[in-house]
């Protein structure tokens, strides 16, 4: 009720400003009757492509798709399904619901652009995504770029981006209904429906799902060198609830012009476990996310085809510790975010290439407030604009293909707090301009050669600057990351083997890595320089209609370079130095049975190295029916029920079961 009150009437008024903005140009082209428009309508499918998509054959950067075949065919979270992709690692605190958070090639999550519809959801306030609040049955599809980032999508990761398509209705309708069980008491219920008819389509989805993750656990009692007081023990105070909607309608009102309307919302209460696991814990979390976005396409403008974009995004936390159980000392804050935004995109083909222009300017507000100490309240706020400019050229064999590109960048910060002792408010301006560069060779049929070389840029986030929640303690000393990205890679595939290798390297200064203490509390802080470099390889085969087998495989050496930090040739926090993942599926008729492995080496907690975290190989076997009415899917995880700790202090659950049945109409 509190966030209804405070935003109905806003959130209003911008419904019919950008109603108004987005129709105005069609409106004003429009001269045939509706009866005669309509004939000519086609309805924007899921494998279609429309104005300010990425499309991949203009494109030098290493990338890869998720299909929502892909998506939906295991019950595994969203951020883990992520990561079965070369390149990408995942972090999660605990079960279902847990905080959880992606990175790519070392880049930490919030040098890792996450977008929806090609709108960036990483902002000021919440820099990082997470990923445990979005629902996988609202998703078409899932776009993950490697090092560079498509200027289509604006913002240059260090990392790169994640792009998250959203359901699109087919040519017929479908609805799906989807009940699922699992360990720790999960259950849930999920529920889509996708229509066209005309120029009008429809998508709308809901969810419910919730796991009291009471999971077992090994408690060392903070004496790794005494094994002797260790004990088993259940999860405690580790309780989620998520539910989420997504509603979406489009309206083609030519087939040079289409409007769509995307709302999207998800709710999370749970549970904020300790690492002494103590029974009397009632910390917990709280968040409420939405993100409203209006697109309007309008091709053949004189020649220019464009995409123009409004959209208001609202995350609203409460974090409540009142008992000091958790973190830095009592707690009872509440952050709230709003990002409002304009993109433009604009595109002029040409006799031999694309030419492409990408506007976008966001104003963002963190508000933070403790009720237990008011005077600790602060307010932030930024305004971003971001320009790019890009051509792709083709030669006329289509062999060749180069993107040369420019980025510039202007970011104003303001923010009001208390600093030794007094209250002050602080304002801040900085600007960079950046260039990326890529070429795409195609020797002969099958085979591709692709090579990337960008700069990067990001300033530290609200939270990093000055936020205080949990175990994370802000740090207002921080410097803007900067540096290099450069990859080569090479692909190749037919019908049933495809293949593909790239070798990356990255140099970045002062470079924002969380780091954590014994006590497992975590501050941001300037590493120094850092480099970055490593191979990634995966490979796909069909051996025949039954037998498949995918595996992919990372290996990195993301270190410290910096003398004067004392953290010289150390590894950089949180990331794996070898990440491989393997899948064997058979499928003999209507079903299919797979075994995965997991396997990640040589990861460490701090800057130091002294805190590393444990090597684990993971084993999961699943078993699935796939009919034109029904789906069943029942799957074992972690076999070897080993608690995998990604967040010192926070295992993840061991062995565990899940059963998912569909309904499809």
């Amino acid at each position: 009720m509190r966030f209804c009150r405070r935003r109905c009437n806003r959130l209003s008024t911008w419904l019919l400003i950008t109603t108004v903005i987005a129709a105005g140009p069609t409106l004003a082209q429009t001269t045939e009757p509706a009866s005669e428009q309509l004939q000519a309508i086609t309805i924007i499918g899921k494998d279609q492509t429309q104005t300010g998509d990425v499309i991949d054959d203009e494109q030098s950067v290493s990338s890869s798709r998720i299909s929502r075949e892909e998506l939906t065919r295991t019950p595994s979270a969203l951020a883990e399904i992520i990561s079965r992709e070369t390149g990408v690692q995942y972090q999660q605190s605990g079960g279902f619901g847990s905080y959880a958070r992606v990175s790519i090639r070392a880049a930490s999550a919030a040098q890792t652009g996450v977008y929806l519809d090609g709108i960036l959801l990483n902002s000021g306030g919440n820099p990082v995504v997470d990923l445990s609040t979005l629902e996988i049955l609202n998703l078409g599809s899932v776009d993950i770029y490697r090092g560079s980032t498509p200027l289509q999508l604006g913002h240059a990761g260090i990392g790169g981006a994640v792009n998250l398509n959203t359901l699109e209705p087919g040519e017929n309708p479908e609805t799906r209904i989807r009940l699922g069980l699992g360990s720790y008491s999960e259950r849930g219920i999920q529920a889509s429906h996708q229509s066209a008819r005309e120029a009008l389509s429809f998508v709308t989805a809901v969810s419910y799902r919730e796991s009291k993750n009471n999971f077992s656990i090994i408690n060392n009692k903070r004496t790794p060198l005494n094994p002797d007081d260790d004990e088993r023990q259940t999860r405690q105070n580790a309780q989620a609830q998520r539910s989420s909607m997504l509603l979406q309608g489009g309206y083609r009102h030519s087939k040079d012009s289409r409007t769509s309307l995307t709302l999207q919302a998800a709710t999370k209460s749970m549970g904020v476990p300790q690492w002494r696991n103590s029974a009397n814990n009632s910390a917990s979390f709280d968040t409420l996310s939405t993100q409203l976005q209006l697109s309007h396409v309008q091709d053949n403008v004189k020649a220019w085809n464009t995409r123009h974009s409004l959209y208001w995004h609202v995350d609203d936390s409460h974090f409540k510790d009142v008992l000091a159980q958790i973190g830095l000392g009592a707690d009872d804050r509440h952050y709230d975010t709003d990002t409002l935004g304009a993109k433009t995109y604009w595109e002029y083909p040409t006799s031999n290439g694309v030419a492409g222009l990408s506007m976008d300017f966001r104003s963002e507000r963190l508000n933070s407030s403790d009720r237990l100490d008011r005077v600790a309240d602060y307010t932030a706020s930024q305004r971003q604009w971001l320009t790019a400019l890009h051509y792709t050229w083709f030669d006329s064999s289509d062999k060749w293909t180069v993107t040369p590109a420019l980025r510039w960048q202007h970011n104003t910060l303001s923010g009001n707090r208390l600093k030794n002792g007094d209250r002050v408010s602080e304002r801040e301006r900085a600007s960079h301009a950046g260039a990326q560069f890529g070429i795409s060779f195609r020797p002969v049929p099958h085979t591709h050669i692709s090579m990337n070389v960008g700069t990067f840029y990001r300033t530290p986030s609200f939270g990093e600057l000055y936020g205080s929640i949990g175990l994370i303690d802000g740090n207002d000393e921080l410097n803007p990351e900067k540096g290099i990205n450069a990859d080569i890679g090479i692909s190749w595939d037919n019908d049933s083997l495809s293949f593909g290798s790239s070798l990356f390297m990255s140099d970045r200064e002062d470079l924002i890595v969380t780091a954590f203490d014994s006590r497992g509390v975590g501050r941001p802080v300037n590493s120094g320089k850092a480099h970055v470099s490593g191979i990634e390889t995966s490979v796909k085969w069909t051996i025949n209609p039954h037998w498949a087998i995918s595996s992919n495989l990372t290996w990195q050496t993301p270190k410290s370079v910096d003398r004067l930090s004392g953290f010289y040739d150390k590894f950089l926090p949180g990331e794996s130095q070898l990440a491989w993942f393997t899948r064997v599926q058979y499928s003999p008729s209507l079903w299919t049975f797979w075994y995965e492995a997991d396997v990640q080496q040589k990861r460490f907690y701090d800057r130091a190295n002294v805190l590393p975290a444990a090597d684990y190989t993971q084993h999961s076997i699943g078993l699935g029916w796939l009919g034109s009415e029904w789906n069943t899917t029942v799957s074992v995880k972690n076999l070897s029920d080993t608690n995998v700790e990604d967040f010192n202090g926070f295992p993840k659950p061991g062995r565990h079961w899940s059963l998912t049945v569909t309904r499809i109409l």
